[in-house]
C-alpha cells in the first residue's frame, strides 16, 4: 500500500505495525462522529437494560437479633410484610428488603462488622422499621431515633406470630413514621 509522508511515498508490508496504525488513524479520521455516538448508544442501551431487572423496594425492614433467622423464617417475615404494605414506588408490586443484624444491643464484644452495618443503615436511614429483643437500648443505642415507647410487642400482631419473632418489637423509626403506617396499620389491624 502507499502512503505519501511528506515529499516520499512508502510501501508498507502488509500485516506490519505501522500499517495497522495508519489504518486505524484513517478510520478514526473518517468515522470518529459515527463510532463515539456507537459508544453512547450501547452504554445507555446497557443502562436501560440493567435497570429494567432491578427490583424497587418499598420497603427496607431490619431485624436485629442475637441469633439470626433462617431463610425459612425470614421468607415468611418477607411475604406477611409484603401482604400488609402497598404500593410505595408505582411499579404495582410491594417488595420489602429485610436487613439482617447478628447482635445483642446491650452487649459488649460485638462483632464490629455488624455494628457499623448498623450504624450505616441509621445514618443513612435505610430502615424505617426494626423488629428487635430490647426496644429500650435499641432507643439508648440510637439516641432516640426509635422511641420504645412506640415499640409494638409481635406477640399482639396476629398476622406475624409463628415467623419466629415472638420475643420481639416492632419499632418505627421516628421519620419515616408516616411513610411506614400503612404497613404498621395493617399488621396490628
Amino acid at each position: 500500500m502507499w502512503y505519501t509522508v511528506g515529499q516520499r511515498q512508502e510501501i508498507l508490508p502488509a500485516g506490519s505495525e505501522k500499517q495497522m496504525l495508519k489504518e486505524l488513524q484513517n478510520f478514526w479520521y473518517y468515522y470518529k462522529v459515527q463510532t463515539v455516538i456507537a459508544l453512547i448508544v450501547l452504554a445507555a442501551g446497557g443502562y436501560l437494560l440493567s435497570q429494567r431487572d432491578t427490583v424497587k423496594y418499598d420497603y427496607d425492614i431490619a431485624i436485629i437479633s442475637p441469633f439470626g433467622c433462617s431463610d425459612g423464617q425470614l421468607a415468611e417475615i418477607r411475604s406477611v410484610l409484603e401482604a400488609a404494605g402497598s404500593d410505595q414506588t408505582g411499579d404495582g408490586e410491594v417488595h420489602v428488603k429485610l436487613h439482617l443484624y447478628r447482635l445483642s444491643l446491650g452487649a459488649d464484644g460485638q462483632d464490629s462488622n455488624e455494628i457499623g452495618a448498623l450504624d450505616a443503615d441509621l445514618v443513612g436511614r435505610v430502615s424505617g422499621i426494626f423488629f428487635t429483643e430490647d426496644p429500650e437500648a435499641f432507643e439508648e443505642a440510637t439516641n432516640g431515633l426509635g422511641r420504645a415507647s412506640d415499640a409494638i410487642p409481635v406477640r399482639e400482631i396476629e398476622k406475624l406470630s409463628g415467623c419466629g419473632l415472638d420475643g420481639f418489637s416492632l419499632l418505627p423509626r421516628k421519620d419515616a413514621q408516616e411513610k411506614y403506617a400503612v404497613m404498621r396499620n395493617a399488621l396490628t389491624a
